[in-house]
């Protein structure tokens, strides 16, 4: 209720903002956050810093996983180093937690809503693991044209630039199964927020409601929304919050 109240006032202010990089915070803000989602996860920043650099751009990657959107995200930052291998910065969330909140005091009004994070270094080999394991799994291929992209179900979607090019794709839960990640494993093997990862379930007609009560106290209609894939990126935007 706090964190909705605090939107409300700020949305005129922050509707429509797009997310501009690491170095601007917005990710980690729970405010700016709900209102740069749709560029995050679109990879625009990424997308505009591959074009300007062209073959210069170093690689860069963002995978994003929604384990129902109110119930869990996560998001994997990777950049490659001269070296040939690079650094990895692990974000997740689950419903917001108010004793996070009394733990660290009222100092932190977002304190319930924030990521849990962590960092780790990359060796070549293991970047060529990783790498590997995405092309695998179709990035670089063309984004799925049309693909639709529920907050209320679990699906991947990835952004980066490799070599002055920039692609998108997008993985879909199946039966409560998403075997075309090949990345995953690696990805949440490297993973040291401590929040456990929400695997796909298969969803029922109830499940997809927007106020379809769940663990966490029911469902905020208002994070109901759906993604469609066009292009290299995200095209359409249906119900955002």
């Amino acid at each position: 209720m706090l964190l909705a109240a605090v939107t409300a006032v700020l949305l005129p202010l922050l509707a429509g903002c797009a997310y501009r990089g690491e170095s601007t915070g917005q990710s980690d803000n729970p405010v700016s956050r709900k209102f740069t989602w749709f560029s995050f996860l679109d990879g625009g920043d990424i997308r505009e810093s591959c074009a300007a650099l062209g073959k210069e751009a170093p690689p860069h990657y963002r995978l994003v996983y929604n384990g129902q959107y109110d119930t869990q995200i996560r998001a994997y930052e990777i950049w490659g180093a001269p070296s040939g291998g690079g650094t990895l910065k692990a974000r997740a969330k689950g419903a917001g937690n108010l004793s996070n909140w009394i733990i660290q005091g009222p100092s932190d009004v977002f304190a319930p809503w924030r990521w849990q994070e962590s960092n780790a270094a990359l060796s070549a080999p293991e970047m060529a693991e990783f790498q590997g394991a995405l092309h695998q799994s179709g990035f670089g291929t063309g984004a799925p044209q049309g693909l639709r992209l529920d907050s209320r179900d679990f699906y991947w979607v990835a952004s980066g630039c490799e070599a002055g090019q920039f692609h998108f794709f997008a993985w879909v839960a199946r039966n409560g199964r998403l075997d075309a990640a090949r990345f995953q494993d690696f990805l949440l093997r490297h993973d040291g927020t401590g929040l456990p990862f929400r695997a796909p379930q298969v969803l029922s007609a109830e499940d997809r409601s927007p106020t379809h009560a769940s663990g966490n106290g029911g469902r905020n209609a208002s994070d109901a929304f759906t993604l469609v894939v066009k292009g290299e990126g995200l095209g359409g935007l249906v119900n955002a919050f």
